[in-house]
């Protein structure tokens, strides 16, 4: 009999490319099971093109907890009736929350299963609805989701993230670059000033200062959503060379197809930089108040670079002290070093002032 399994991972960018491995190392070991996955509107098509993937259903959690939040509670009934009506004629072998909040545990428990199942150290009362939990297995992220397998008799080690670039877009980002003035040998580095979180932004000056530092051998572009279009165009205003700013110009996939063709990536921990890691592409990250044993991309294409304070990895979304000590010691001669370390046979022609 197939089994069919469930996966519930709603958001963040980063986490749902961090929880890829779950659904390649299921269908490793159960070549002939059927793979749902549930997700958000924004992280959709991260996983609408995987491989491993057999349907995507997609469900805003932010719309729903944004008419809870304003007691526009006749929208969100009406968005949780949708969902329930998705699931009402379905059955699974089993659900693996891997999001574990109070939410999706309560998703989870209205859904047709004969296992639910969870991280032990999940948040909100998460356990809960589950009928089992398992202890998550290592302190990176993606061997703490790949974890969930472990009930099931699924053992791996998670480290293989799954993004696909379609066509379409791989065809944006050839015409995007060409009209950009990048030729088809030049090195390309992108440079993903923003995040989520003000406290894991490095500073427009520094993200500057890096694509100075790496004019003599590569081309640079800065790339980004719509909320860094004001950060974009104050790095431009700071750079005597030139610097492609497609911030704001793209959507997800199509940042995708850029980040595709960079020979590195610059970032701090934000959802773009865990794209690149799974496409393979090279990064330098800068850490600061989130834990690089926990967050940085695995294997040895990555330089994850931080300078630890007394309240470094505090994991708080604003600087506690407002000084953002931990980013600020991360400087841009350091990072230009790590991109050349990895781009490999290049020695640095520029890297003399800051």
């Amino acid at each position: 009999m197939i089994k069919k399994i469930l996966i519930i991972r709603l958001s963040s960018i980063g986490d749902v490319i961090h929880c890829t491995p779950v659904a390649k190392a299921l269908k490793t070991a159960w070549p002939d099971c059927q793979i749902t996955w549930l997700t958000g509107e924004v992280c959709a098509d991260l996983i609408r093109y995987n491989p491993y993937v057999d349907e995507c259903i997609v469900w805003s959690r932010e719309r729903f907890e944004k008419y809870c939040g304003k007691y526009e509670f006749k929208e969100a009934w009406r968005m949780w009736r949708e969902l329930m009506k998705i699931f009402s004629a379905r059955e699974f072998y089993a659900v693996l929350d891997v999001h574990g909040l109070f939410l999706t545990g309560l998703i989870a428990s209205k859904i047709k299963a004969e296992r639910r199942i969870g991280l032990k150290d999940a948040r909100e009362l998460n356990f809960l609805f589950m009928t089992e939990t398992v202890k998550p297995n290592g302190r990176h992220i993606t061997k703490r989701y790949i974890s969930i397998l472990e009930p099931l008799g699924i053992f791996a080690n998670g480290d293989d993230m799954t993004l696909v670039v379609p066509d379409k877009e791989k065809k944006f980002a050839a015409n995007f670059l060409r009209q950009a003035g990048v030729k088809a040998g030049d090195k390309l580095a992108v440079l993903v000033p923003g995040t989520t979180w003000p406290s894991k932004n490095w500073s427009p000056e520094f993200f500057a200062k890096t694509a100075s530092l790496l004019a003599g051998d590569f081309k640079s572009i800065i790339c980004g959503g719509i909320s860094e279009i004001t950060i974009g165009h104050e790095i431009e205003s700071r750079v005597s060379s030139s610097l492609i700013n497609a911030i704001g110009k793209t959507n997800l996939l199509e940042m995708a197809s850029i980040l595709e063709r960079a020979s590195v990536v610059v970032a701090g921990d934000t959802g773009p930089l865990h794209m690149a890691a799974a496409l393979k592409i090279p990064t330098v990250v800068i850490f600061g108040p989130s834990d690089p044993e926990c967050y940085r991309p695995l294997g040895n294409t990555s330089i994850a670079l931080f300078h630890k304070q007394k309240c470094s990895f505090c994991h708080k979304q604003n600087c506690p002290n407002g000084k953002k000590d931990c980013m600020k010691s991360v400087l841009p001669q350091e990072v230009a070093e790590a991109v050349y370390k990895l781009a490999g046979g290049l020695e640095p022609t520029a890297i003399n002032v800051i």
